[in-house]
């Protein structure tokens, strides 16, 4: 399995997953040029996406989810307007993608219907990201996976710092929000395991977050909680370059 996040923040996301032929599109809140740019430099072409998932319907997950057919988008009901039952993608429910199996989980956002996928084939990922808390359940389902594209957006005290208003910052730090650097790390310490190689940490603010700052609060957090995980395979995704992982087979 491997893994590129193309692109990550609140200008647009998109993630790309492969193995043995098969490829994920998670998202594509950037432009088609900017995807197949992305994808060419990586060595893929537009016929590498075999299906595209859709985590919620925000702007910067589904901006250009409408240039691909229809018969290969897959996500929960009320994000898109033409999705049949064929397409739709229920939450807790598992999902046989070729050589994928696909569990997708409930998360808390203020979405219409909000989703994260493990994706499991030779290897396991998780991505998780616009959610304001990870619940108990979806902590259990995701222990001791290969790969975790986890939020982290933002710091609580640069977020309260930023000229952003009162109602917003109460939006972004609410369980329907997005996850702080801190909670992020301290959720994660509970959950990855001897099998996990990367954890990144996605979807930053660029407001009231630095690569610095979210990577620093996982090596703090860590420290203090004496977690075995060796934190130069921390990564923090970006808004413009690809971050990737994973083993390469082609």
């Amino acid at each position: 399995m491997e893994y590129h996040v193309l692109a990550s923040g609140s200008k647009g996301n998109a993630t790309f997953v492969y193995e043995d032929g098969t490829g994920i599109l998670i998202d594509c809140g950037i432009t088609r040029r900017q995807l197949l740019f992305k994808l060419s430099e990586l060595g893929f072409e537009e016929s590498d996406i075999t299906y595209v998932f859709l985590t919620h319907d925000h702007y910067d997950h589904k901006k250009n989810i409408h240039i691909f057919d229809e018969d290969i988008v897959y996500t929960a009901k009320g994000n898109l307007d033409h999705v049949d039952d064929r397409h739709e993608l229920i939450p807790y429910q598992t999902y046989t993608f070729n050589n994928f199996t696909v569990d997708v989980l409930r998360i808390s956002h203020d979405a219409t219907n909000p989703i994260a996928f493990i994706i499991r084939g030779r290897e396991s990922l998780l991505y998780m990201t616009d959610t304001g808390y990870v619940s108990q359940r979806n902590r259990d389902m995701i222990r001791n996976l290969n790969y975790y594209i986890i939020e982290a957006n933002h710091d609580v005290g640069m977020l309260m710092e930023t000229r952003r208003p009162l109602f917003l910052k109460n939006r972004i730090l609410g369980d329907e929000g997005h996850l702080n650097n801190e909670y992020s790390a301290r959720m994660m310490a509970q959950v990855i395991g001897e099998d996990t190689k990367d954890i990144v940490l996605a979807h930053l603010s660029q407001e009231a977050n630095t690569p610095e700052l979210a990577y620093g609060t996982y090596c703090d957090v860590f420290a203090e909680l004496h977690v075995p995980f060796d934190t130069e395979n921390i990564k923090v995704a970006d808004q413009a370059l690809v971050t990737s992982g994973g083993i390469r087979e082609r």
